[in-house]
């Protein structure tokens, strides 16, 4: 195996390590919600606005870590984008002190809803026609090439072939060919054992 398929999979288990530990900070501090809840009950209407501010600011950090979780194991240019648009959310309704501050916010917001318009990210899992990404969520391949992969596998297409050949104790190569449900699955390029590319067609329109 060469070194950078090494690196490239000891980059993986630590991001997933990562995003566990993430998860397990937002569980722990989960607990804070119900302390807040008691802390409002108890404070007079006409001084509980800090402390409720305060509250919303903890759970939108929750959401933020969650949404990161979920981009280090996703690694998805929209997962990256959903995370920018909690931390803005947050930073303009518990942050901001002045007019400025949201109309920043406004305009943040607005470019990224701009660039997953007009950019979907997720396309960019798409190299060239049926050419995809590893990495690339089944559910969004399946809506784009209108497939029946199932889902309950694995997340990404390549998770898929990589469970797929271990079962059928085959190994991963260039070229190798898998067919699942209404679809084939082809290898088209890999770095050492990492898959590269992958080439995936509807059988009912593939040339015969």
């Amino acid at each position: 195996m060469k070194i950078s398929s090494r690196i490239a999979k000891t980059i993986i288990i630590l991001e997933s390590v990562l995003a566990f530990f993430v998860i397990l900070g937002v569980i722990v501090g989960s607990v804070d919600i119900l302390r807040y809840l008691k802390i409002i009950y108890e404070t007079p209407p006409t001084e509980s606005f800090p402390i409720v501010q305060a509250f919303l600011g903890h759970i939108l950090a929750l959401v933020i870590g969650l949404e990161l979780a979920v981009m280090l194991i996703k690694h998805t240019p929209a997962s990256v984008i959903e995370v920018l648009l909690y931390a803005i959310a947050r930073k303009m309704l518990i942050d901001s002190k002045n007019m400025l501050d949201i109309v920043l916010g406004i305009l943040a917001l607005g470019g990224l809803f701009f660039i997953n318009k007009h950019f979907e990210p997720a396309k960019t899992f798409f190299i060239d026609a049926n050419i995809v990404n590893p990495a690339m969520l089944i559910g969004d391949l399946n809506k784009k090439l209108h497939t029946n992969i199932p889902e309950n596998i694995a997340n990404t297409i390549g998770g898929l072939v990589v469970k797929l050949c271990k079962e059928g104790q085959c190994g991963l190569s260039e070229g190798k060919s898998i067919r699942v449900n209404d679809a084939e699955i082809t290898i088209l390029s890999m770095d050492g054992e990492l898959i590269r590319e992958l080439k995936v067609v509807k059988c009912d329109e593939k040339d015969e």
